[in-house]
C-alpha cells in the first residue's frame, strides 16, 4: 500500500502526496521537517538482506553525484520489513510526459537542447567508477525546469555496474516502448541500454507517439514506424541519429552516449539553414529571416524573448537600438548554443507567437536584431534591422560562467606570447610581446590581471632563469606594460593566485630544485611550503584557500599531493602507479580534482573526488573518439561544467579545446598551425 499523506517517514519526512507509482514502489513528494524544504522520496519494496546490502552500497554511490542535470541524493535508509528509501532534491517543473499529453509533438529546435542536457548527464553517470546506468529513461523521467533546462530524474536501484562490466543483481525497471530487448528478462545491460531509451524518448517527443516495443521488433512481429511518417517536418539528419539509437542489436547502436551527443549536435547544426518563416503580427503576415551559423561552424546565435504591449510605436534606427516607452519589454535573454556549446537553435522563438525578435552576433562582436515593426499609421509592417553590441542590449553569462574568455600561450609569432580569445574562437589578440617570450598565464580572482612566466621559449615543466610578471587586461583585451614581480636567481614559474588575491603560490628552483612557495606580489611573506623533499611543482588552490594541491616526485613517479596552505603534513592524493600525474586543478565547488595522467605515452584527463582522497579516480573520456585523443593541462570553467585544455589529435598541431566535464560538446577554440598551450579561464571582473 502506498504511504498515506501526512505519514511521517523516518521521523523526518512528512509525506505530502504521491508523484508516481510502479510495481517496485512509489515516488513521493515529502517535506523535510529538519531542513524545511520539499524533497522527493523514492521507495523500493524489495527488503531481503541482499537487497538491503546492495541498496546501501548503491545509495552511497548515488549520494556522491554532482551534476547540474541530476538531482542530488541527500539521504537513504532502510526500514526493516517495509522498504528502502532514497531521498532526493524535489525538482520543480513539468516532465516531458505531461508536456506531450498537453501539447502533442514538440519541435526539434525546442527539444534538442534538452536531449543534449540529458546526454551530458548520462555521460557523467557512465563515466563514474563504477559506471552508473539509469535504465528507466522515458519522458516521465525528464523534467523541464522553469529556466528551460532539462534534468534527468527518478534514480532507481540495481544500476551500478561491477568490475566485470555487468550490473549488480536487483529489480529492473522496464517500460515497453522505451526499454531495449536486452533489458527484458535476464539480459545484460550496459551504456547502450540508456542510448536506446534516450532514442525512444526523442522519438516520442518529436511524434507524440511511443515507438513500437523493442522485444516485438526483435522477434520480427513488429517494425519501427519511420519517424518522418509520423512527423514529416523532422530533418533527415536527426532521423538518422534517432534510428541508429533505436537499433534492436546493441552493437548496431551508438556505442556510447558521447557518440550519440556528437551525432545529435551535428544533426542539430545541419537542421538550421537560412530560412524564411512567416509570423502573424497585428493580424498581418510579416516575413522574418532566421540566421545561419557562422562560417567557422561555431554557433554564435542567441535569442531574445519579448512580449508585446498593446501600444506599438515606430522604432528609430540610429545605429543603436532605442526602445522608447512601452514598446517592448525584454523579459529574457538566454544564450542558446549548439555545436560545442550544447545544441541551441537560431530559429527565433517568443513567449507571444505573434511577435518574434532574433539576435545574431557577428564575428566582430556586434549583433543584428530583426524585429517586425508596425507603424501607428496602419502601414504595412516592415522588418527593422538594428546593429548593436550584445552588452548594450542585455547582459548574458556565456557557457562556463565568467565573461567567456580564455588566456593562453602561443608561439605563432615566433616565440610564446600570451593571447586572449573568446570561447567561440573569435576575437583572438596577443597581450604580450616580450623578446624572451611569455607563457603560463594565471588570472587574478578579479579577472583584471594576469600573472605569467618569462622568459619562456617553449612549453616546459620547469623554467630556469624565469620570473613572474604581471599585466592589467581590460575587457577589450588592452594590456598594460608588464611588471616584473619580486624574483631571485634560479627561476619562478607555475603561478597560482590564492582565492582572496592576497598571495601567489608558485614553483621555484631558487634553492636548487623545484619547490612550492607562496609570497605576496611585493615579495613579502615568502615561504617555502614543501621543504626540499622532492621535485615539487604546479600548485593549485582549494576554492576557499585553506589547502593546495601540487605535483611531487617523492613517491618515485610524479603524483598529485595535497597540503595545508601553510605547508607541512603533505598527503598523497593520486595513485597513478608507474604513470605520471601532473597539472592538477581544483573545481570551484571543492568536490573534484582534475589532472593529466600519462597512459601508454598518451596524456589523458582524470578526475577524482576530493572527499575520497584520490583513492577512486576515473577518466573524463573513458571511451569513444575522445578516448584516443591526447588531452593536456586541464582548467575548470567557473561553473565546473566545462574544461578547457590543450590537444593535438593529429599528433602535430597543438590547439586549445573545450568540452563538457562529461566529455560531451567537444570543440576547438584555436586552430592555428602553431603550438597553443597553457589555457586559463577568465573570471568575471
Amino acid at each position: 500500500m502506498p504511504l498515506q499523506t501526512g505519514t511521517r517517514l523516518h521521523r523526518r519526512y512528512r509525506i505530502e502526496g504521491i508523484l508516481g507509482q510502479g510495481g517496485m514502489g512509489a515516488v513521493y513528494k515529502a517535506f523535510d521537517i529538519n531542513l524545511g524544504v520539499y524533497v522527493a522520496v523514492k521507495e523500493n519494496l524489495f527488503t531481503t538482506d541482499e537487497y538491503a546490502r546492495q541498496f546501501r552500497r548503491e545509495a552511497t554511490i548515488l549520494a556522491s553525484l554532482r551534476h547540474t542535470s541530476l538531482p542530488r541524493v541527500t539521504d537513504h535508509f532502510v526500514i526493516e520489513g517495509e522498504g528502502q528509501y532514497l531521498v532526493m532534491d524535489f525538482i520543480q517543473g513539468e516532465d516531458l510526459r505531461e508536456r506531450l499529453e498537453r501539447d502533442g509533438a514538440i519541435s526539434e529546435t525546442e527539444c534538442i537542447p534538452w536531449f543534449i542536457d540529458i546526454c551530458d548527464a548520462l555521460a557523467y553517470l557512465h563515466s563514474r567508477n563504477p559506471p552508473i546506468l539509469h535504465r528507466d529513461l522515458k519522458p516521465g523521467n525528464v523534467k523541464i525546469l522553469p529556466d528551460g533546462r532539462a534534468m534527468l530524474v527518478d534514480f532507481g536501484l540495481a544500476k551500478i555496474m561491477d568490475k566485470s562490466g555487468t550490473t549488480t543483481t536487483g529489480a529492473k525497471a522496464m517500460t515497453p516502448g522505451f526499454s531495449p530487448p536486452e533489458q527484458y528478462g535476464t539480459g545484460s545491460t550496459d551504456a547502450r541500454t540508456d542510448v536506446y531509451s534516450l532514442g525512444a524518448t526523442m522519438y516520442a517527443s518529436l511524434t507524440a507517439t511511443i515507438p513500437e516495443d523493442s522485444l516485438e521488433r526483435a522477434m520480427g512481429r513488429e517494425q519501427l514506424t519511420p519517424i518522418r511518417k509520423r512527423n514529416a517536418n523532422i530533418n533527415p539528419a536527426l532521423v538518422r541519429v534517432i534510428s541508429k539509437a533505436l537499433e534492436v542489436r546493441p552493437e548496431d547502436r551508438y556505442q556510447s552516449v558521447n557518440e550519440l551527443a556528437s551525432a545529435l549536435n551535428a544533426a542539430s547544426s545541419a537542421s538550421r539553414p537560412t530560412i524564411v518563416r512567416n509570423y502573424n503580427y497585428l493580424d498581418r503576415t510579416v516575413p522574418v529571416s532566421t540566421f545561419r551559423e557562422s562560417e567557422t561552424g561555431l554557433p554564435v546565435s542567441q535569442k531574445i524573448r519579448a512580449r508585446r504591449f498593446p501600444k506599438i510605436a515606430v522604432l528609430s534606427i540610429t545605429g543603436l537600438l532605442i526602445v522608447a516607452g512601452a514598446i517592448f519589454s525584454i523579459s529574457r535573454i538566454a544564450p542558446s548554443f549548439s555545436g560545442i556549446f550544447g545544441g541551441g537553435n537560431s530559429n527565433p522563438t517568443a513567449i507571444d507567437p505573434t511577435i518574434t525578435t532574433a539576435i545574431e552576433p557577428t564575428p566582430t562582436g556586434e549583433v543584428v536584431v530583426v524585429i517586425p515593426v508596425a507603424t501607428e499609421t496602419g502601414e504595412e509592417p516592415t522588418a527593422a534591422v538594428i546593429t548593436n553590441t550584445v552588452s548594450e542590449i542585455a547582459t548574458a553569462t556565456p557557457a562556463g560562467g565568467g565573461v567567456g574568455q580564455i588566456a593562453y600561450a602561443s608561439d605563432r609569432s615566433g616565440k610564446p606570447q600570451i593571447h586572449l580569445v573568446n570561447i567561440d574562437g573569435t576575437g583572438d589578440q596577443m597581450l604580450t610581446d616580450l623578446e624572451e617570450g611569455a607563457c603560463q598565464p594565471a588570472w587574478t580572482p578579479s579577472g583584471k590581471q594576469l600573472v605569467f612566466t618569462s622568459p619562456c621559449r617553449a612549453n616546459q615543466l620547469e623554467y630556469p632563469g624565469s620570473s613572474l610578471w604581471l599585466i592589467d587586461v581590460d575587457m577589450d583585451g588592452n594590456a598594460s606594460e608588464p611588471e616584473q614581480l619580486h624574483t631571485a636567481p634560479g627561476g619562478d614559474f607555475d603561478a597560482a593566485w590564492s582565492p582572496d588575491g592576497s598571495v601567489i603560490a608558485f614553483s621555484s628552483i631558487r634553492d636548487g630544485r623545484p619547490q612550492v612557495y607562496v609570497m605576496a606580489p611585493n615579495g613579502a611573506q615568502l615561504q617555502n611550503l614543501t621543504g626540499d623533499l622532492a621535485r615539487d611543482r604546479e600548485p593549485a588552490w582549494s576554492p576557499i584557500g585553506t589547502q593546495l594541491v601540487f605535483t611531487s616526485s617523492r613517491g618515485g613517479t610524479t603524483d598529485i599531493w595535497i597540503m595545508p596552505e601553510e605547508g607541512g603534513t603533505e598527503q598523497r592524493f593520486s595513485r597513478g602507479g608507474d604513470r605520471d600525474d601532473t597539472h592538477p586543478d581544483w573545481s570551484h565547488d571543492g568536490q573534484l580534482v582534475i589532472f593529466e595522467r600519462s597512459i601508454s605515452g598518451l596524456p589523458r584527463l582524470v578526475v577524482a573526488p576530493f572527499d575520497e582522497g584520490g583513492i577512486f579516480d576515473s577518466l573524463v573520456c573513458p571511451q569513444g573518439d575522445r578516448s584516443v585523443q591526447p588531452m593536456s593541462e586541464p582548467n575548470w570553467s567557473l561553473d565546473d561544467q566545462w574544461i578547457v585544455f590543450e590537444t593535438w589529435p593529429d599528433g602535430v598541431n597543438h590547439d586549445i579545446a573545450i568540452m563538457r566535464s562529461s566529455c560531451t560538446n567537444y570543440g576547438l577554440i584555436t586552430t592555428d598551425p602553431s603550438r597553443d598551450f597553457d589555457a586559463a579561464w577568465r573570471p568575471s571582473p
